[in-house]
């Protein structure tokens, strides 16, 4: 009895160790045995290191771990089991996202809570995402500042191919002869405007003297402002006259007159055209001028009082 004695504490021993053994290993991947696990599932392509035993994290506080991870051999995606014991409800459009933990690149899982009014049940699979590695955020940011040095720099070994094609040796005498040039041009303009200034300050008075004239030119418009406004009163109220006036009709009177001569119809037209005409009256106006003249010479010729009567006498022509 003694020997099944010792055979049966041996075995009780053994197997509590067993049980000891079996609950430390859980233990340290993070499944509490004494505790019902709840869990839930995601999805992956790739789980860039994600180990069994992984922290969940919600907003930094750990609730719960990573309890298995398995491959599917046909689609070669990666089923990731999720222990969640300290949530009773995760909304079903949450997401599992894989992030960094640490610069040492250690991985867990960070829920990110969604704002459905549906709830998840155990054994359901949520959303899953992946961070980006810190490698990855590195080369992201690194990736265009290289782009941006390496164009760069061709350009400044462009922009040096240049210059030395450029400034040879005549091209840099050139140079140096445009800035002795340009020394000179200086030079020329400091003599400009110093004899400038001595002939400003020689003739200050009478500088002075136009600039007051100006002012005074200046204050006599100021102070004939109303006489030229009423000026042009008097230019405005005419141009209205004249356009109130019947000045249209006697312009196409005019017009109509001009039309007549120029076609010859009308005396005055006959007149301006016709040389026959003009020269007749020019004869008539000569003889009529003649016969005035011979009139204040000889009055006697013209007008004769004789009571006894008298002889006619006959026009000479002189």
């Amino acid at each position: 009895m003694s020997r099944l004695s010792k055979e049966f504490k041996l075995g009780f021993v053994f197997l509590l160790a067993f049980i000891f053994l079996i609950y430390g290993l859980k233990y340290l991947k993070g499944i509490n045995v004494f505790q019902t696990n709840k869990s839930y599932y995601a999805i992956y392509s790739d789980i860039d290191g994600l180990q069994v035993g992984s922290a969940i994290m919600l907003n930094g506080f750990s609730i719960g771990m990573v309890s298995d991870i398995n491959l599917n051999t046909t689609n070669h995606k990666l089923m990731v089991t999720l222990n969640i014991n300290e949530l009773d409800s995760i909304p079903n459009n949450s997401v599992c996202k894989i992030v960094n933990q640490d610069l040492m690149g250690t991985k867990g899982v960070s829920l990110i809570m969604g704002n459905s009014s549906t709830f998840s049940k155990l054994g359901d699979t949520l959303l899953s995402s992946i961070e980006n590695s810190l490698q990855d955020e590195v080369n992201a940011q690194i990736l265009p500042l290289k782009n941006k040095a390496e164009e760069l720099i061709g350009s400044v070994d462009s922009l040096l191919v240049i210059v030395a094609a450029v400034l040879n040796k005549k091209t840099r005498a050139n140079l140096s002869n445009s800035i002795n040039s340009l020394d000179e041009t200086f030079e020329i303009l400091s003599k400009t405007m110093l004899k400038v200034d001595s002939i400003v300050y020689q003739n200050d008075s009478k500088v002075t003297k136009i600039i007051s004239n100006l002012e005074s030119i200046t204050t006599n418009l100021n102070e004939g402002n109303s006489d030229i406004k009423a000026i042009l009163y008097n230019l405005s109220s005419i141009s209205d006259s004249l356009a109130n006036s019947n000045i249209i009709s006697l312009l196409e009177n005019v017009d109509k007159i001009s039309s007549n001569i120029n076609s010859g119809s009308g005396s005055l037209a006959k007149l301006m055209n016709d040389d026959n005409l003009y020269n007749n009256l020019e004869k008539s106006t000569s003889e009529l001028a003649d016969l005035i003249e011979d009139i204040k010479t000889n009055p006697k010729r013209y007008v004769n009082f004789s009571l006894l009567g008298g002889s006619k006498k006959s026009y000479d022509k002189k």
